[in-house]
């Protein structure tokens, strides 16, 4: 016997007990046999079905006494069924503690004999939009560990879309890959439509719920599929039309396939070496380890940028933590921005992309170090005025940063491929749609003049492919291989700085910075990171031939 199990997770006063209990009210559920179990020690919830539900509660403090001996007193009852007939539960809901890591109840329903009793269907958290920011910057690790092994977030409190649109942003700021809905209106009806009738707004909200519960989801890989397949026939019916009107149609799919191809494989890498340190290393064990001293600090930064197999997207998360624990902002900004062009995997690619020309990767890690340290230099000389830090917002999307959780190594190794599946999925869009653009660039000539290497022409070209880069927002991992498709279309140091500024700043990272910065200093590191990365390649290829 397998039993589905729902788990509802969110900070107390979240409304976790009220969601369950209107949920469950719904017509959906009049003839199932339910079992909630409550890890709680507030509202209890009573069995509004009649003899074919029954609730459990576990006190908090029983949690703390070990996870060992709840685990077989929770399979017990399982086998037992519930009411006074012993009805086999058809569903268990599980309404979990909001002061403890989500990685315990996982570890605890993964032990015999509950891992062959329960099957973990779908983790719903609950927020409220007031109060998440506050909570997600003075909780510590639970909440945003609890956000980021949910599947689907439900949010109360939100006063208009501007409040949905923040508490979705912040969500998604953990978990990328989370569903965000408002919750369930209580009772409330909207005002008559235009023919007349009358609309329940809580059965409607309840059955888009009750389809998000239970549909089932679209893996990457089956999207992918999909896709792929999807593109294919769109290509074959339009594929003459286009060739008929001078579009050479043919020639950049093979050009982007030819891109794709070889930038997937260094996507993978990185995602998953950024994963293992996301789920094996904690945040803290990194932020006690750098120098809090400016120029220590910053060749600190060097050097972990040079070490760490990290991304631009797994560095942010990392730069915020380092600022909000104290360490000196040249030698945070210095470590995010240098890191995503310096590091193995990066040089690897490059190397791979380029024939293994070492110019090119021996220039890529020498100006995307001097510049990055340039950058943070400017923010020593002239600090930032009143804060950097938006207020209470979490960043980052740490899966499970504290020590103890989840239990054992095959937990970890599941967290590890599901973070980075989510990653390699959210990465590869942006990859596809830069190589797109790439494709249709190389195979239709629509290129500047690639015969200035200097003075204006190299300015100018310069400059383009910057801007690129910035609107590409490719991962870095991978990013190599497409600034070689534009070469003998721009010069070199045009590629250069598209390779160099490209990982420092993006649309993509920009928009994580939003969740955890305020704009001002946002606006001011990206435009001094473009005028610095711009100024140290100009003069490299410019002036100094």
């Amino acid at each position: 016997m397998s039993v589905p199990v729902y788990v509802v997770t969110g900070f107390l006063g979240s409304g976790k007990t009220s969601f369950i209990k209107q949920l469950l009210g719904g017509p959906e559920w009049r003839d199932a046999n339910v079992l909630t179990v409550q890890f709680e020690s507030g509202r209890e919830m009573p069995p509004d079905g009649g003899p074919s539900r029954e609730n459990l509660i576990f006190p908090a403090r029983r949690l703390k006494n070990g996870p060992d001996k709840l685990a077989g007193e929770l399979a017990e009852r399982i086998r037992a069924g519930i009411g006074p007939d012993g009805h086999e539960p058809d569903e268990i809901w599980i309404e979990w503690n909001g002061m403890f890591p989500f990685g315990e109840l996982y570890a605890m329903l993964r032990r015999p004999p509950l891992r062959e009793l329960c099957d973990i269907r779908r983790v719903i958290h609950t927020a409220d939009a007031q109060a998440l920011g506050g909570l997600l910057g003075g909780t510590g690790s639970a909440l945003p560990e609890q956000i980021a092994g949910s599947d689907l977030a439900v949010v109360r409190g939100a006063r208009g879309g501007r409040d949905m649109s923040r508490t979705r942003r912040l969500l998604r700021g953990v978990n990328p890959g989370m569903r965000v809905r408002a919750a369930l209106p209580s009772g409330e009806r909207e005002r008559r439509e235009p023919d007349g009738g009358h609309t329940d707004a809580e059965a409607r909200a309840r059955t888009a719920l009750v389809r998000l519960i239970y549909g089932r989801d679209v893996s990457p890989l089956s999207a992918f599929f999909l896709l792929s397949v999807s593109l294919a026939l769109v290509y074959l019916a339009a594929a003459p039309v286009l060739e008929s009107r001078g579009f050479p149609a043919s020639r950049v799919v093979n050009v982007f396939l030819g891109i794709i191809l070889q930038a997937v494989p260094f996507l993978l890498i990185g995602v998953l070496l950024s994963s293992a340190i996301e789920v094996f290393v904690t945040r803290a064990a990194i932020e006690t380890r750098f120098p809090r001293s400016m120029s220590a600090g910053m060749l600190a930064a060097v050097l972990a940028g040079f070490l760490l197999p990290v991304c631009d997207c797994a560095s942010i998360p990392i730069f915020r933590s380092l600022v909000k624990k104290g360490v000196p902002l040249p030698a945070a900004v210095t470590f995010m921005t240098v890191a995503p062009v310096i590091n193995p995997v990066v040089m690897l690619s490059t190397y791979y992309a380029f024939g293994g020309d070492m110019r090119m990767v021996v220039g890529r890690a020498a100006l995307g170090a001097v510049s990055a340290v340039i950058i943070g230099l400017t923010f020593a000389v002239r600090a930032p005025r009143g804060r950097v830090l938006s207020g209470g917002s979490v960043y980052g999307r740490g899966y499970y940063d504290s020590a103890e959780s989840p239990a054992g190594i095959g937990g970890k190794l599941v967290l590890l491929l599901r973070h980075a599946q989510t990653e390699f999925w959210n990465a590869g869009k942006y990859l596809v749609i830069g190589t797109l653009v790439s494709a249709v660039l190389q195979s239709t000539g629509l290129t500047l003049s690639a015969q200035a290497n200097s003075g204006a022409g190299l300015a100018a070209s310069l400059a383009v492919m910057m801007g690129m880069s910035f609107v590409l927002s490719l991962c870095s991992s991978s990013d190599a291989v497409v600034a070689r498709s534009f070469m003998g279309q721009f010069p070199t140091g045009a590629l250069m700085g598209f390779l160099v500024f490209g990982p420092m700043m993006d649309i993509k990272n920009a928009a994580l910075l939003s969740s955890g910065f305020t704009v001002r200093f946002i606006v001011r590191l990206a435009l001094t990171a473009f005028a610095v990365c711009f100024l140290i390649v100009f003069l490299r290829y410019g002036l100094i031939a």
